[in-house]
C-alpha cells in the first residue's frame, strides 16, 4: 500500500517508530491501536505528506464496492483517533472503503479550499462525503447540490440546517459548564472564547456561557471575555491577558471553550507562580485524552467522539444504500456529560 506520493509506508513506520502492519492497522482498523500510537502515526502521515493509495485499491476492487470521502481539517488533533475510530468500526462492518483527505488550515497550511476538497472527492468516485469541523454557510449551497453527492456534517453544523449534521449541543453544553461553576459558589467567571473562521462550535460554546452569566445574573466585563483559536498556546496568552487584568475582575473560575485551551492556561497560572485549583479554577471543553493527564487533572465537558464518528457514517450508509429515504437534515445531537476531576475549587 503505498502512497500516492514520494512517502511511503516505511517512512511513516520510521518516523512514528512503529512497524508497518501497525500503520497499516492505523489506517484500516484503528480501534485495535492505542490513541497515543494512532496519534504518532497520523502524525507523522501529517508531516511526511503521506497519502494511503485507497483510490488505486477502490478501483481494483468489485464494481459494488462503496468509498466513503472523509475531510478533516488536521489529523494531528487530539480527538481525531476516536472519530476516525467510530467512523471505521461503521463503515468496515458495512463493507465500506474510506477515502481520508486532510484540508489543512492555518498559516503554514497549504491553500486549499473546502469546494476543491470536495472536488477531489468527486473525482476519486466516492458515494457521498463526511465533513468534519468544518462551518458551511448558506453560500455554499448551490455549489454544493450541483456537486450531486451526500454530504454529512460532524462536529460543526450548517447555517441553514439543510445538511444532516452530528454533533452535541455545545451551546447547552456550555450553559451546563457555567451552572457547574456557580453551583460551586463561584461568582466572578472569565470566558477564554474560540474563535475561528471555518467551525462554528466555538461561536455557539460562547453564546451558552453568555447565557449561563445572564440567567443566573452574574457580572460580567469585556475584561473578563477573551479570544483565541483553540490551540494549547493560544490558551496560555488568553490566560496571561486574563490574569493581567484580575486585580480589576477578581475572577475565581474560568470556561475554557477546549480542552487545549484550558491546559494552556493551568500551565499559565502555574508560571505565574499561583495554583489550580487553589487560586483559580479551570474548566474545559472536550474530555481528550490528556485531560486526564494534567495537573490537576481537568474537569471538562465530555464529548462522545466515537459516537459521533459511528452514528455519522452509520447515517451515510443509509443515505448511500437507501437514497428513495432521503437523508435527514438538521443537527442531531448525541448526549455529552460534565466530567468532574481536579481543577475546580467549590468555594465556602
Amino acid at each position: 500500500m503505498e502512497g500516492n506520493n514520494l512517502a511511503k509506508i516505511q517512512d511513516v513506520a520510521k518516523l512514528a517508530g512503529v512497524s508497518t502492519a501497525t500503520v497499516s492497522r492505523v489506517l484500516n482498523n484503528p480501534e485495535s491501536v492505542k490513541n497515543e500510537t494512532s496519534r504518532r502515526v497520523m502524525s507523522a502521515i501529517k508531516s511526511l505528506d503521506y497519502t494511503p493509495n485507497r483510490v488505486a485499491k477502490s478501483l481494483s476492487s468489485k464494481a459494488q464496492d462503496i468509498t466513503v470521502g472523509v475531510i478533516f481539517p488536521d489529523i494531528a488533533t487530539f480527538y481525531f483517533a476516536e472519530l476516525y475510530k467510530g467512523m471505521s468500526r461503521e463503515a468496515r462492518e458495512n463493507n465500506i472503503n474510506i477515502l481520508l483527505h486532510e484540508l489543512e488550515e492555518g498559516a503554514n497550511a497549504r491553500e486549499e479550499t473546502l469546494m476543491n476538497a470536495l472536488h477531489f472527492l468527486k473525482k476519486s468516485n466516492v458515494s457521498g462525503i463526511l465533513l468534519s469541523s468544518r462551518y458551511i454557510p448558506k453560500e455554499y449551497d448551490q455549489a454544493i447540490k450541483r456537486l450531486g453527492i451526500p454530504l454529512v456534517m460532524v462536529l460543526s453544523s450548517h447555517e441553514a440546517g439543510s445538511i444532516p449534521a452530528f454533533k452535541i449541543d455545545d451551546k447547552r453544553a456550555a450553559f451546563d459548564s457555567v451552572a457547574y461553576l456557580v453551583s460551586r459558589g463561584h461568582q466572578r467567571i472569565g470566558i477564554i472564547s474560540a474563535i475561528t473562521n471555518n467551525h462554528n462550535s466555538g461561536e455557539l460554546r460562547h453564546q451558552g456561557f453568555l447565557q449561563g452569566i445572564q440567567y443566573y445574573n452574574l457580572p460580567l466585563s469585556p475584561e473578563q471575555i477573551v479570544y483565541g483559536k483553540m490551540r494549547y498556546d493560544d490558551g496560555y496568552k488568553a490566560m496571561t491577558e486574563l490574569l493581567s487584568n484580575h486585580h480589576k475582575t477578581k475572577i475565581t473560575a474560568v470556561f475554557a471553550a477546549t480542552d487545549e485551551m484550558a491546559i494552556g492556561a493551568i500551565r499559565c497560572v502555574i508560571d505565574s507562580g499561583l495554583k489550580v485549583p487553589e487560586d483559580i479554577s479551570i474548566i474545559g471543553y472536550d474530555n481528550l485524552s490528556i485531560s486526564d493527564m494534567t495537573i490537576p487533572k481537568l474537569t471538562t465537558i465530555s464529548q462522545p467522539f466515537y459516537e459521533i464518528g459511528k452514528e455519522s457514517m452509520k447515517h451515510m450508509i443509509e443515505i448511500i444504500k437507501e437514497p428513495d429515504k432521503g437523508q435527514k437534515s438538521g443537527n442531531h445531537f448525541l448526549a455529552y456529560q460534565l466530567v468532574e476531576r481536579e481543577s475546580v475549587k467549590e468555594l465556602t
